[in-house]
């Protein structure tokens, strides 16, 4: 099993809630900053793969770098530039912003984590050679996780204890 050199994280509900507001409204969900601060003093690198959802491309890049303020600095962000109601070959199941992002970080795809909410984040993580870690969130459940070979953990302290041993919680 190749060692996990970054962890990248779907932003909505996983991250940070109320997105959609926002950089305003934005709020990290709990245990995010300690979990990142674990995982980054453990050396992995973090990364935020996202789409932009109803907000403008300006007012993503204000929320982007609001996160950033709260949680940050990510070392990449992979966002996809499309609105909610076009079709794209960007958003998860694909796993085109994820290799994308393993790219920007000259890691290989099965050196990283993706951490998500839906089983369309399992199969993106899946379809890349990438490890699938779930959360159920306030907006979602993760759904038939098997099949992608994503492991379904509690919240964020999990995540950094499973991928760095001796994290928060």
């Amino acid at each position: 099993m190749t060692r996990i050199r970054a962890v990248l994280f779907n932003r909505d509900r996983v991250l940070v809630e109320n997105a959609g507001d926002g950089p305003d409204g934005v709020r990290p969900v709990p245990g995010a900053a300690e979990a990142l601060w674990h995982l980054r003093r453990h050396g992995l690198r973090t990364g935020v793969v996202t789409a932009r959802g109803p907000l403008t491309a300006a007012g993503m890049r204000q929320l982007d770098e609001h996160v950033d303020e709260l949680l940050g600095p990510f070392d990449v962000w992979a966002v996809c530039p499309h609105g909610p109601d076009e079709s794209c070959r960007c958003r998860a199941p694909e796993p085109t912003l994820l290799l994308w992002a393993a790219g920007r970080l000259c890691t290989a795809p099965d050196a990283c984590a993706l951490v998500g909410d839906t089983s369309a984040d399992a199969e993106a993580a899946r379809r890349a050679g990438a490890r699938a870690l779930l959360l159920p969130t306030s907006g979602t459940r993760p759904g038939p996780s098997a099949d992608a070979g994503a492991q379904v953990l509690p919240d964020l302290a999990a995540v950094a204890r499973t991928l760095a041993p001796g994290g928060p919680g």
